[in-house]
C-alpha cells in the first residue's frame, strides 16, 4: 500500500536554479522538499505545510500541480504506520520569491540546501528513476 505524498520542485526565477535539500541520515540523500498528505488535507495544503515545516518560510507563489506521479517502495521492506510499503508522490512546481536568509531549515529533517541548475540535478539526485520524474515535471511547465 502506498502512502499519499507531495513534493515541491522549487524554482528561483531570477537565475533558473532549483532548490535541493539534504537529509542528514546519509551522505548522498539529496531530494526536493516533500512529505506525506495528512487525512483531510488536499495535496496543495500538504505541499504548503511541508514547505513551511521543512524550510521555515512561506515565500512561494505560482503553485502548479503536475500530472506526473512517482511510485516507490521504502528501502529494506520498511513500513510506515504498519501499512505503507512505499509512497505515491505527486508534484508541484513552485516559485521561490524570498532570499536565502528566509530559509530556516528544520534541523530534525534537513541539514543543508543548495540551488542548482536543471543540468546539475543528476549530480545530486541518486535515483535515476527519481531524476527522470523530476525532469518530466520541470519540462511539463517549460
Amino acid at each position: 500500500m502506498y502512502r499519499p505524498n507531495v513534493a515541491a520542485v522549487v524554482r528561483r526565477d531570477s537565475d533558473g536554479k532549483y532548490l535541493v535539500v539534504h537529509k542528514p541520515r546519509k551522505h548522498h540523500a539529496w531530494q526536493f522538499p516533500q512529505g506525506g498528505i495528512d487525512p483531510g488535507e488536499s495535496p496543495k495544503q500538504a505541499v504548503l505545510r511541508e514547505l513551511e515545516e521543512e524550510l521555515g518560510t512561506r515565500a512561494f507563489k505560482n503553485f502548479r500541480k503536475s500530472h506526473h506521479v512517482y511510485f516507490y517502495r521504502f528501502a529494506d521492506g520498511k513500513l510506515i504506520d504498519d501499512k505503507y510499503t512505499g509512497q505515491k508522490q505527486s508534484y508541484f512546481l513552485v516559485e521561490f520569491i524570498g532570499t536565502d536568509e528566509d530559509i530556516k531549515l528544520c534541523k530534525d529533517e534537513l541539514d543543508e540546501f543548495r540551488w542548482v541548475y536543471q543540468t546539475e540535478l543528476g549530480d545530486y539526485l541518486e535515483s535515476k528513476e527519481y531524476l527522470q520524474k523530476i525532469q518530466q515535471v520541470i519540462n511539463e511547465f517549460q
